[in-house]
């Protein structure tokens, strides 16, 4: 089946904007490794969103080494050191692209999200068909994207 980019764009860009919505959130993303390339609102509206973005784009190399840190439970960097607003809630498919949405109770939002998730990783895979191997280039030709779900909670 083929979709065109633009509306593929589209769909990725209001499943964000749901996503954002569902976690009463100021701002959300889409990041892989070369930098932020989906943002809910279009444009960071405040001065956090814009923190974030500089952040995620500073550290986007740690960020996707998160996940794998993580499950072996090595030594990581604080990817967010600093970040004291929002809590986080990261989602990452197939370790090749995240998505990230800032939010009160990341926690709450792990669960309430998944399945608008998964819809966003059915249409980030068919827009970008790299992302479809992992990051050590395995394949997922059958089954379903890897979609590993990470909550950063404020500082407090």
């Amino acid at each position: 089946m083929f979709e065109s980019q633009e509306r593929l764009k589209q769909d990725i860009a209001s499943i964000l904007d749901a996503l954002r919505a569902l976690a009463s959130g100021r701002y959300a993303c889409i990041v892989d490794p070369t930098g932020v390339l989906f943002e809910s609102p279009a444009e960071p509206e405040d001065r956090e969103g814009w923190a974030l973005r500089r952040l995620l784009e500073e550290r986007r190399s740690a960020l996707f080494r998160l996940p794998a840190a993580l499950a072996s439970g090595a030594d990581m960097e604080d990817v967010f050191e600093g970040w004291g607003h929002d809590e986080l809630l990261l989602a990452f498919v197939n370790g090749r692209v995240a998505v990230i949405v800032t939010c009160a109770e990341a926690e709450s939002l792990k669960e309430a999200s998944r399945q608008p998730l998964g819809v966003l990783a059915d249409r980030l895979l068919r827009f970008n068909p790299s992302w479809r191997v992992d990051e050590r280039g395995r394949g997922f030709f059958f089954g379903r994207p890897r979609l590993d779900l990470v909550v950063v909670g404020a500082a407090h």
